[in-house]
This record gives structure tokens, C-alpha cells and sequence, in this order.
């Protein structure tokens, strides 16, 4: 009987020391339980790469573009995406990569990208507006921004040509805004000038190239050269206007204005030729 005892408690000794790591069976099934959801989370990480990885699985499809834009197509968008070289999948895009390349285009003053469910990307464009030829090469917007447009795609447009030197494009529009705004300010219900160039050199001296419009009708290859030189502009530029009409009735009939110096103190220089026939 004391032997029986002995073997009983002998292996009461050894179960203990088995479950010697978990202090009870609650605690070693928690443990199980843990271990299956690790076992679980492994293989849907698995998966998901796996999926992410095939080019199959939800291909971005559908692309939708939206915003204030005029010279941005749906190819220009493409050619960004693909020139990324990044998976054609809704998971694989990355659409801060992609918002970067489309800010490329230099017409694009801003853009976001985002993607939606399950195949769709879709990408706001806002351009900037052009309201000035710059040197012939560029365009300005109203803020003095200078960007560029493929010249196929402006189909003539018709703006004011400004010419000055780099980095002055700002500086210019602000006396171009003041000298607009005599021009509206004197004009009446028949006839007005308007400003169709604009240049202003290192020394800011300045010159215009106007026309005279009646009714919102400009006369053809008629433009008058107008010299201001670098000081006084704006109020030499009222003196014209308001002496235009005096100016305009003394010219012979057959003849035309070409040009005005304006930079005398006493009186205005003006040259004029005959009207070919």
C-alpha cells in the first residue's frame, strides 16, 4: 500500500513539472489559441502579398479627370503614370509618385491624385491661366506666373505680348495693371486704347504698342508705337490718351500715326506715314 502511494505521488511530480510553464490549463489553451492566430495572421500577410504581387489581381482600369483645365488630356496622364514604371494595380500606385509627375507638366499649378474602390483613379487638375505672351517664348497668368503650353494646343490664342528681362515679369505686370486701368479710365462710349505690347528693358524704360478700338472693334496692322521712357510712365501714358483725339484731327487724310515720344517735358513727338492703298 505504501509502495502505491509512493508511485501516486511520483507522478503527481511529473505532471506538475510538465505544466510547470503554464500555471493552468486556461493559461495553455490562451496559449494555443494565441499561437493559431499567429499561425492565422502569417498566412493572410502571406496571401495579400501574394496578391499585391499579381498583376491580375484589380487592375486600375478607369481613369477620370476632373478640375479647371483646358490643355491637360487623359494621354498626358497616362504617359505620367507609365513613366513611373509602377504596378498597374490599385494597391501598387502610389498616388503621391503619380502627383508629382503630373506637377511636372509645366502648365499644371496644381494637382491631387486618389483611388477609388475597385478600379478607378481619379485626378483633379487645376491650370494656370494664361493672360500674357512673355517674351515669346513663355506665358504669364495675372499673378506674373511665367509656364509654357505645346503650341498646338493653344490654337492662336489672342493676348497682350510682354518682353522683359528675366525675373522682372512681376515687377512689369504691376505698372502694366496701372497703365490698363488709364486706358479703361479715359475711354469712352466710341473708341479706346488698348494695350497690345508692352516692353521694358534693363533701365525699366518703357514702350507700348497700342491700338485704337471702337466698339470692341481694334483696326488691323494699325498699331501705334509709343515711347515712355523710364520715368513718369503712367502719367505720360494719360497725356497720350488724353491728347490722342486732339492729335488724331490734325493728321492729313491718307495718313496714319506710327509712333509717339513721349519723353519730352513741353510736347510730344509724333511720326506718321501714308495709308497704303
Amino acid at each position: 500500500m505504501k509502495k502505491v502511494r509512493q508511485a501516486a505521488h511520483k507522478h503527481q511530480n511529473q505532471s506538475r513539472r510538465k505544466l510547470l510553464v503554464f500555471r493552468n490549463t486556461e493559461q495553455m489553451l490562451g496559449f494555443l489559441f494565441l499561437l493559431v492566430i499567429v499561425v492565422i495572421c502569417g498566412w493572410a500577410v502571406n496571401c495579400i502579398k501574394d496578391w499585391m504581387e499579381d498583376p491580375d489581381q484589380m487592375v486600375l482600369s478607369q481613369l477620370t479627370l476632373s478640375g479647371d483645365y483646358t490643355y491637360t488630356t487623359e494621354d498626358d496622364l497616362r504617359q505620367a503614370i507609365l513613366g513611373l514604371g509602377l504596378p498597374n494595380t490599385y494597391i501598387g500606385q502610389d498616388v503621391d509618385d503619380i502627383q508629382q509627375e503630373i506637377m511636372r507638366y509645366p502648365w499644371v499649378k496644381q494637382a491631387s491624385v486618389r483611388k477609388q474602390w475597385p478600379d478607378r483613379l481619379i485626378v483633379y487638375i487645376e491650370e494656370y491661366k494664361p493672360a500674357f505672351y512673355w517674351n515669346d517664348l513663355y506665358l504669364l497668368d495675372k499673378n506674373g506666373s511665367t509656364f509654357s503650353v505645346p503650341l498646338d494646343r493653344l490654337k492662336d490664342l489672342s493676348l497682350p505680348r510682354l518682353y522683359s528681362p528675366e525675373g522682372k515679369a512681376k515687377s512689369m505686370l504691376e505698372t502694366y495693371f496701372r497703365l490698363e486701368d488709364i486706358s479703361k479710365k479715359w475711354a469712352n462710349n466710341k473708341s479706346t486704347l488698348t494695350i497690345q505690347a508692352a516692353i521694358s528693358d534693363e533701365r525699366n524704360a518703357w514702350q507700348l504698342m497700342v491700338k485704337q478700338c471702337k466698339v470692341d472693334l481694334c483696326s488691323e496692322n494699325e498699331e501705334i508705337k509709343l515711347i515712355l521712357g523710364s520715368e513718369k510712365i503712367e502719367q505720360r501714358y494719360q497725356q497720350f490718351i488724353k491728347l490722342f483725339p486732339e492729335i488724331q484731327s490734325r493728321i492729313p487724310d491718307g495718313e496714319k500715326i506710327t509712333a509717339a515720344d513721349l519723353r519730352y517735358e513741353n510736347g510730344i513727338s509724333v511720326q506718321r506715314e501714308k495709308i497704303s492703298q
